[in-house]
């Protein structure tokens, strides 16, 4: 009990992950068609991968219950809360904790990986987070195997200064068009089998929605991130979550080199056009969770 109420004297803070509201917009293609899309757009994107508040009243609501009744669920809440206060440490210890108390779940996995991550132990962490996928691959609404990818780059960018210039953490090729195609194969996931479009976009909103929470800019990985998630829907998505996410990139320290600037111009260019008059015929959404044409 001690080292519980310790525990519990560092939950000062916390960030609870908000849930989009349900709103229907118009999205607008590379080409200026509109359309229907399955994911919120432009300034909304933007507000879900900033940085949210604290809220005490989740504080104290977190703290009473892991004092009243100290279960996994209760446990897991207070360990979360701890990374979310950037108390690492602390987390890490409370999660190696539950693993012996309540042995076997995916989520101590996935969240031990990521207090050791916060503690720059980035093999430590891969090993935890690959565990935590092999106990549920369902876990983090199956994204983790873009949390392994970042762990992963991490590694390498540590071992090979430049690393992340030379590749992409999502293992993709843009070229240098104007306007890219899209990419003709996808990163796998969870499972090991190819990602669908709408997928990769939602483990990187997933993701990067947990990331910016407690890494502040500038950081290379995560605008690494951003900036081909831009690519990737300037190829095949959302021109207001193209231009949304290449200024998201370039916050986080992307090189505001001439081509992306060009596309970020060019997607722009067709949102003012298109304000003015839309492009008739069908759009085109690779992302889209049911892709079109």
């Amino acid at each position: 009990m001690k080292a519980f109420r310790t525990f519990a004297a560092l939950a000062l803070l916390a960030l609870a992950p908000a849930a989009p509201a349900c709103i229907n917009e118009a999205g607008t293609d590379r080409s200026g068609r509109t359309f229907e899309p399955d994911w919120i757009l432009g300034d909304f994107l933007v507000q879900t991968m900033t940085p949210e508040p604290p809220d005490p009243r989740l504080v104290a609501m977190r703290v009473a219950a892991a004092r009243a009744r100290p279960d996994f669920v209760n446990l897991n809440d207070l360990g979360v809360l701890l990374i979310r206060q950037g108390k690492p440490i602390a987390a890490a210890e409370l999660f190696v904790a539950i693993e012996k108390l309540h042995p076997g779940h995916a989520a101590t996995a996935a969240n031990l990986g990521t207090a050791l991550e916060l503690m720059g132990r980035d093999q430590a962490a891969l090993r935890w987070i690959r565990m935590g996928i092999e106990r549920d691959d369902n876990e983090h609404a199956r994204s983790e195997w873009l949390h392994v990818r970042i762990l992963e780059a991490k590694i390498a960018a540590a071992r090979e200064p430049g690393w992340l210039q030379r590749h992409s953490i999502l293992g993709l090729q843009f070229g240098p068009a104007l306007v890219p195609p899209f990419p003709t194969r996808l990163p796998p996931g969870n499972a090991g089998s190819t990602l669908i479009g709408a997928d990769l976009d939602s483990s990187l909103s997933y993701q990067l929605h947990e990331r910016v929470q407690f890494v502040k800019p500038p950081d290379p990985v995560v605008a690494s991130l951003f900036r081909d998630w831009a690519a990737l829907h300037l190829s095949g998505g959302a021109m207001e979550n193209a231009d949304a996410l290449y200024e998201l990139a370039f916050r986080y320290g992307a090189p505001r080199d001439a081509l992306s600037l060009k596309r970020q111009a060019y997607a722009r260019k067709v949102l003012a056009r298109t304000a003015k008059q839309p492009e008739r015929g069908i759009a085109d959404c690779k992302l889209c969770r049911t892709p079109f044409p």
